[in-house]
């Protein structure tokens, strides 16, 4: 992003399932992101998904179908002073998940709780750093960045992901794969990850089917 002046989104409900699923503490990982180049944070709810080989294993889905956590808020809380060029907070929801009179009472409750919290931080913090994160001047490189090992290695992957009949068949083709002993370090892959993964893949691949 450096030539470009470029700037991110902090999605603080894929943060959140990330702090679950892995068993990470935010303090242990928000500050390996580049939080002065956050100029939106993204809140939203999700699912939950019972592990099929662990029993009593839930997983957290970012599937931005429920109402907001109230962890979600407060990983809210905890990020904006963090952000100094923060300048955008948006409230994101599928529309198939406002279906009900209850979800659109539980949609409206969180927008009205987001504006809370933003007008708490206003009345305790001064503005933004001003930073319109517009390139200094045209980033033409002399030839398009390109990888064809990372597009060769990312197929693979994508294609034993939305093939695979379970996470016993994708972790032996991962292993024979080009994707074994390299930087992706599919041998620490947890399982109950691989099968959520799988589970993502052939659900894009089906078009939500």
């Amino acid at each position: 992003m450096e030539p470009v002046n470029g700037f991110i989104i902090l999605d603080l409900h894929n943060l959140y399932c990330q702090l679950h699923n892995f068993n990470i503490e935010f303090d242990d990982i928000i500050h390996f992101y580049p939080l002065h180049r956050v100029r939106e944070i993204h809140l939203s709810g999700g699912s939950w998904e019972n592990s099929k080989i662990i029993p009593g294993k839930k997983i957290r889905r970012d599937t931005h179908d429920d109402a907001v956590p109230g962890e979600v808020f407060h990983l809210l809380e905890l990020s904006i002073s963090k952000c100094p060029c923060l300048k955008y907070v948006v409230l994101e929801q599928l529309g198939n998940g406002l279906n009900t009179a209850q979800s659109r009472t539980m949609f409206q409750q969180d927008f009205i709780e987001l504006a809370r919290i933003l007008k708490k931080d206003n009345n305790q913090h001064s503005s933004a750093t001003a930073n319109d994160f517009s390139p200094s001047m045209l980033y033409t490189p002399v030839q398009p960045l390109q990888d064809k090992l990372l597009q060769a290695e990312q197929s693979v992957l994508s294609n034993i992901l939305e093939t695979a009949n379970d996470y016993r068949q994708a972790s032996q083709l991962l292993q024979s794969s080009i994707l074994s002993h390299t930087d992706w370090e599919i041998e620490k892959w947890e399982p109950y990850m691989l099968e959520t993964a799988i589970a993502i893949a052939q659900k894009w691949k089906n078009g939500f089917a």
